[in-house]
């Protein structure tokens, strides 16, 4: 394990690592926080704050749905044009709730929309109007789109805003107290991600890796300053006032842990949501590695072939899960803040996946 913690911090400046095992927890800190844009270097802390990014995706979207579903107020059947009225007679009408979540609904996987609007309904009407890059059903296309589109359905079902509606079907439920959107809880101990948006820019203006029509000149507010407590995703930040359905997320390795938990017991009929509920939800769908809203992750040591669910996020961190051996690990890095090309979350993940369900077995 020392290995693997010198070999990541040469490749981010720093990182918090929570694990959890039959509800036993651990959550340690290395290296720093913050080095560009301060005098002296800021530590990481086991209690830091995160832009966790696209876990956005299952802790506050996919966890809502979920809720509602049990509620009976959504069916994964039903068509998205039923709640969003600009969908109707589009090439999007027979788009369901379930295509949404499993990423096949052939909607663009990012368009930079705040370029044409700063507006959240204008950015909305947009999506309905761009025309789908990929045929309904036809493979899976991680998609951004999908899942704005999917936050506004749940408000409108819910009649609230975003963070009221997330609020009390998800964070109040599960005691998430250092989970929050567009700003976090806390400012004294936040971790650094990327120099503005600089990232966003470069794939605006190079067409990679999506094709996208925008010019990246004509938007006149980029950021181009270190940011620290401010959402790193574009189109959160700039259209959604920090709080989206795909991203705008701020929380701790306490609070993922908290909610991997979650999900562990409720396999076993223990959690917040019915066993039925989280067994679908975490059933593998027609695409390998993607469940409802949920990725997944398959790890192989001493003949035992184990799923990890989950999801990572862009900033730099992850959530993963297994019901199977009773076990959460939130690795949460802040690989964004270089000068220099940032490390890959995958390889990172995929290394203390491999070191965790080892000393799974060893213990």
């Amino acid at each position: 394990m020392t290995d693997l913690l010198e070999s990541t911090l040469a490749q981010v400046p720093g990182f918090v690592l929570g694990c959890s095992v039959g509800g036993e927890r651990e959550i340690l800190a290395y290296g720093h926080r913050q080095v560009f844009g301060v005098d002296t270097p800021l530590p990481m802390e086991s209690q830091t704050i995160f832009d966790i990014g696209s876990i956005t995706k299952v802790l506050a979207t996919t966890a809502a749905i979920m809720r509602l579903l049990e509620e009976g107020a959504l069916s994964l059947s039903d068509k998205v044009s039923k709640y969003l009225s600009g969908w109707a007679g589009t090439d999007k009408e027979e788009i369901t709730v379930r295509d949404l979540l499993l990423h096949r609904s052939g909607l663009w996987e990012w368009r930079p929309l705040y370029i044409h609007t700063q507006n959240p309904r204008h950015a909305i009407q947009e999506i309905s109007e761009i025309p789908l890059r990929y045929k309904v059903d036809e493979g899976r296309h991680y998609s951004d789109l999908g899942f704005i589109s999917l936050g506004q359905v749940l408000t409108e079902i819910s009649d609230s805003d975003l963070n009221v509606c997330i609020g009390k079907l998800v964070f109040e439920p599960l005691h998430l107290n250092n989970t929050r959107f567009a700003v976090p809880v806390s400012d004294s101990s936040v971790a650094a991600t990327s120099f503005g948006d600089s990232i966003e820019r470069e794939m605006v203006h190079s067409k990679v890796p999506y094709p996208v029509p925008e010019l990246a000149t004509d938007f006149r507010n980029w950021r181009e300053h270190v940011l620290v407590g401010e959402v790193n995703d574009g189109n959160a930040f700039h259209v959604f006032g920090g709080a989206s359905s795909h991203a705008g997320l701020f929380s701790s390795a306490t609070d993922l842990i908290t909610f991997g938990e979650n999900m562990n017991a409720s396999i076993r009929g223990e959690g917040q949501y019915s066993q039925r509920i989280a067994t679908e939800f975490l059933s593998t769908g027609p695409d390998s590695g993607q469940q409802l809203g949920f990725r997944s992750w398959t790890d192989t040591f001493r003949g035992c072939t184990t799923e990890f669910f989950g999801h990572t996020g862009f900033p730099g961190t992850a959530l993963v899960f297994s019901p199977t051996h009773d076990c959460v690990i939130a690795l949460m890095t802040n690989r964004l803040h270089t000068k220099g090309i940032p490390a890959q979350m995958e390889p990172l993940l995929k290394a203390f996946l491999d070191s965790t369900h080892q000393k799974l077995h060893s213990a």
